[in-house]
């Protein structure tokens, strides 16, 4: 397979009687995912579209479940609601490990489980779906993942008592796969969200949701964290500083929470590896938060955009080279394969075969310094962008940094 290679994606479905919504509803959906800091690589050449990496295709899981053909066109609504606070009233209380210092998984469950709720999906083309979220707010602001309420156009939710109700779309990022849902309700149980910096391999959790949507209520697992700053592809986008553990995370579990030992949520559950057991991802709460911060608002992130397909120079073998026109002496850096026809490398001049290896004073020698390079800088920043060209000279090439919609990886 060639550089320009894509994957194919597989499509698998399971269905069950429907709780709330009636009828069979689509309990999992197998999609192409990559672990690439878990799963080998095939060995063909890594490529990023528009300053994001796409590896090499292995099949995982989504822990979670909805039918997705088309654009969701679920209703959007603009909220003047507050962040997420952390007032002590309207957060879930703290909990305390036992006194041999483990997880106290009744202690834990019976303060986060008020905050968790069951979601259930119809698509307008009468599919369903289900998934898991956790209210962070007492007027009832939900956090889940984007993949659970893709296509939706009707979304209920069950809280914790039983007690179901519709709830609205405010905003969703896919790139960062994070969504904010509003239900209506007052002083309901929020949950506390802790700290993931602070989080270690080894560190008991327990992760709560709606697995397989075998019932009423909640399926509850414990495992610890068996990684750290994981990352994954889900349908396309980057996901990075994953929380990996062994807790059992099934299809339905997506936008739970991951939870720590004091009752804190630490990660929001996401994904699973289709080919390996005891291997469950979630999004850190740090990596989370600001994006949830920006979505409570109904607005989506932005990040700064070079514009640029790239690939690893040193990745790439003499047909490859010879394709992109590369200057033979050019062992490390970043290559541009492709330009975005609208972008701000485009128009800067910047040119395929090209290979950057200085952005904004940072030196660059893969795609990954560049992809955070860029990351790390601002939208409408003018920088510099040093290139080697295909004939051996060095460019300085001054680029103002244009957007894309998402907050990314």
């Amino acid at each position: 397979m060639g550089p320009d290679s894509l994957n194919n994606v597989s499509v698998e479905t399971s269905s069950r009687t429907g709780r709330f919504l009636g009828g069979a509803v689509v309990g999992a959906v197998v999609g192409a995912l990559v672990a690439g800091l878990i799963v080998v690589s095939l060995g063909d050449a890594q490529r990023i579209y528009v300053t994001e990496k796409i590896d090499d295709t292995q099949e995982v899981a989504l822990a979670v479940g909805a039918v997705v053909d088309e654009l969701a066109t679920a209703t959007t609504v603009v909220l003047d609601a507050e962040i997420v606070t952390d007032s002590d009233e309207v957060l879930t209380p703290h909990v305390q490990m036992t006194d041999a210092g483990r997880l106290d998984v009744k202690a834990v469950l019976a303060a986060v489980a008020p905050s968790v709720v069951q979601i259930e999906i119809e698509t307008e083309d009468g599919g369903e779906g289900q998934g898991t979220g956790f209210i962070i707010s007492p007027d009832g602001q939900v956090v889940t993942n984007a993949h659970v309420v893709e296509n939706a156009v009707t979304i209920k939710v069950m809280l914790s008592d039983g007690t179901v109700k519709f709830a609205e779309l405010v905003q969703k990022d896919r790139t960062r796969d994070l969504a904010v849902l509003k239900i209506e309700g007052d002083n309901l149980p929020s949950a506390r969200l802790g700290n993931s910096a602070e989080v270690e391999v080894g560190d008991e959790v327990l992760a709560i949701g709606n697995a397989l949507g075998l019932g009423d209520t909640p399926t509850v697992t414990t495992g610890i964290v068996s990684a750290l700053d994981r990352q994954l592809h889900l349908a396309g986008n980057r996901l990075t500083r994953l929380i990996q553990t062994d807790a059992a995370i099934n299809p339905g579990n997506s936008g739970g929470p991951l939870v720590n030992a004091k009752g804190e949520v630490i990660g929001v559950n996401t994904a699973i590896a289709g080919n390996a057991e005891g291997i469950g991802f979630a999004i850190s709460i740090d990596h989370a938060r600001p994006v949830i911060e920006t979505l409570q608002t109904g607005e989506v992130p932005k990040r700064p955009l070079l514009g640029v397909n790239i690939m690893d120079v040193e990745m790439l073998d003499e047909t490859s080279r010879r394709q992109y026109d590369i200057y033979e002496g050019v062992e490390t850096g970043a290559v541009i394969v492709a330009l975005v026809e609208d972008g701000a490398a485009n128009a800067a001049g910047l040119r395929v075969g090209e290979v950057v290896t200085k952005f904004d004073g940072v030196e660059i020698e893969t795609v990954d310094d560049l992809v955070e390079a860029v990351k790390e800088s601002e939208i409408g920043r003018v920088v510099k962008v040093v290139v080697v060209s295909n004939d051996g000279s060095i460019r300085n090439v001054r680029v103002e940094l244009g957007f894309t919609e998402g907050a990314g990886g």
